[in-house]
């Protein structure tokens, strides 16, 4: 059947926005990098949807109901704080270093594709997880894909150097992040709160008046 006028005037606008809208979740605006020492930025931009306190030992990760442990203890010892942010489809989604530092550890896991927003993604969906060292700190982020988000992506490699705010990655479509922090920072965020990746500060070390 012929198009009518009407439907190729529809088409036409649904075709335009898509494209437009694919232009602008890939986007990937210069911004002004937060200096300082003894700092951790946020490595996404987004909202933060919760924090953990981990004791000790390895925060837990699961796969269709089976419990997998990620073997970062080691970096932190101390236990260590877990941030997870919520990236909205409108949310710029490339990755940054959260500090500057040497990549230590880069791991993928297989998982589900959950929607990034439920209570628990975090132990469930596939992730990559990267860890970087800076003197004797550890930090971790990793990459959680959701419902519509099913490819994360990075451009590092283990034993590469990063500066803090440097392009690490990117997560297609709605995504989460979570930012692994070791015990021995403050934290200046709380759930609710809106980051931006290279920009806010998640945490200072302890003793720092930055």
């Amino acid at each position: 059947m012929v198009m009518d006028m009407k439907h190729k005037k529809f088409f036409a606008i649904t075709v335009c926005s898509l494209l437009l809208f694919t232009v602008y979740f890939y986007r990937d605006p210069d911004r002004p990098i937060t200096k300082g020492n003894n700092i951790i930025l946020s490595p996404a931009d987004g909202t933060i949807e919760y924090i953990n306190f981990y004791k000790s030992g390895n925060p837990e990760v699961f796969k269709d109901g089976n419990c997998y442990v990620v073997n970062v203890s080691k970096y932190f010892p101390n236990g260590c704080y877990v941030i997870g942010i919520f990236m909205s489809p409108l949310d710029v989604h490339v990755n940054r270093a959260p500090i500057g530092g040497d990549v230590v550890y880069i791991k993928h896991i297989n998982g589900a594709f959950y929607p990034a927003f439920l209570s628990g993604v975090q132990k469930i969906n596939e992730r990559n997880i990267v860890i970087i060292k800076n003197g004797s700190e550890y930090v971790g982020v990793v990459q959680i894909a959701g419902f519509v988000a099913r490819r994360c992506w990075l451009k590092i490699h283990e034993g590469e150097h990063v500066d803090m705010g440097e392009r690490i990655g990117m997560i297609k479509l709605g995504s989460q992040t979570a930012l692994i922090i070791p015990s021995d920072y403050n934290l200046k965020v709380k759930v609710g709160e809106k980051l931006y990746a290279g920009e806010s500060i998640v945490a200072i070390k302890k003793g720092e008046n930055n």
